[in-house]
């Protein structure tokens, strides 16, 4: 399918993956919403692209159906939702904080979860809709003392999929899970150990995916043939560990 004016909300939409990945699409003439709760990095964004800009935080469960529903109007419509949203902290349980916790939990699996359930209505009308859930490869491994929170999210994020795969087919609607490995984002900021934050840094400019090289994954399950239904694609660097 050519993506040459497809639909397309983006969630986490003012930087990393998000970004790039709206840059991607509307180089190729999609219509893209983007939707993030930092206005001025999101207006950044759709000045640079031409995407709608669609300020809401996704931890507040009645902002978001009335952004997918602001994005559904600007559009005309929605072809597809790409769930890319989330939050990385790592930290072992016994130190961890639990506004860490609440936050990954709030948008790595409630924020995904509203704005999939607002965006069917739309998705099923287009009569190609596709939803793309960014996982990790957090998500599909054993994880470490450190990830065990994180990965429980994305782990969560797969089952999720998996179950939405059923409950949509008869709506014509494709679910993806997109798991990348280590991506060059924010190079974990937010964790609050500060050695564990260096180290995550260096980790991260060592071994770390272009957020383009995920987003490029984006558009290919975009371009897929109607008949193609894509379950997961999973990535890393070829300088990250396996």
């Amino acid at each position: 399918m050519a993506l040459s004016g497809r639909k397309v909300l983006i969630t986490g939409g003012s930087a990393g993956i998000g970004a790039a990945t709206a840059r991607a699409l509307t180089s190729q003439g999609a219509h893209v919403a983007v939707l993030a709760r930092d206005g001025e990095r999101l207006r950044a964004i759709a000045r640079e692209t031409g995407a709608r800009p669609i300020p809401a935080d996704l931890r507040d469960p009645h902002a978001v159906p009335r952004a997918v529903e602001a994005a559904g109007d600007e559009l005309g419509g929605l072809d597809a939702l790409v769930n890319n949203a989330g939050s990385f902290r790592l930290g072992a349980v016994r130190d961890g904080r639990y506004a860490d916790w609440q936050d990954m939990v709030e948008l790595n699996i409630l924020g995904l979860l509203t704005a999939s359930q607002a965006a069917v209505p739309f998705l099923t009308r287009s009569g190609c809709g596709q939803l793309i859930n960014i996982s990790s490869m957090s998500g599909r491994q054993e994880p470490s003392a450190e990830s065990g929170v994180y990965a429980g999210t994305k782990h969560a994020v797969r089952a999720i999929s998996d179950g939405l795969r059923h409950e949509l087919h008869g709506c014509g609607i494709r679910v993806t899970v997109l798991s990348p490995g280590m991506v060059l984002t924010n190079r974990g900021e937010y964790i609050s150990d500060p050695q564990l934050r260096e180290a995550t840094a260096r980790w991260h400019e060592e071994q770390a995916l272009d957020p383009a090289d995920v987003a490029a994954q984006v558009c290919y399950v975009l371009a897929a043939p109607p008949d193609v239904h894509l379950v997961e694609i999973a990535l890393i660097s070829a300088r990250q560990t396996p």
